[in-house]
């Protein structure tokens, strides 16, 4: 399957890039988001459960902003953190649970 490049919240639509691992390194990230200009980088050799957690964490900064968290970085980060992971894990060891948010989510 073929990796998301593009993804919308709210009146907002973000687009994916996908990054070269040195380019990754060089900024020490996996990801990261730019609100200002709606695009969200990801190292693109990151395997496909990293790349969505990935993708995970950077939204959730998104919804940060969106909703005017207005947390201190450090926890903003740590919120990111552990909320991207613990979907990753939920979503990881519940298959069922993703194919009925699948189903209930599809456009018709």
């Amino acid at each position: 399957m073929k990796k998301p490049t593009k993804v919308k919240f709210g009146h907002r639509d973000f687009k994916i890039k996908y990054i070269s691992k040195k380019e990754a390194s060089k900024k020490q990230i996996y990801g990261e988001v730019d609100t200002s200009t709606n695009t969200i980088i990801i190292d693109k050799t990151l395997d496909a459960k990293v790349t969505i957690n990935t993708i995970m964490h950077e939204l959730i900064h998104v919804i940060a902003e969106h909703y005017h968290w207005n947390l201190p970085a450090k926890e903003e980060e740590l919120v990111c953190e552990t909320t991207g992971n613990a979907l990753a894990d939920l979503f990881n060891q519940n298959q069922k649970l993703v194919e009925y948010l699948a189903f209930a989510f599809k456009k018709e």
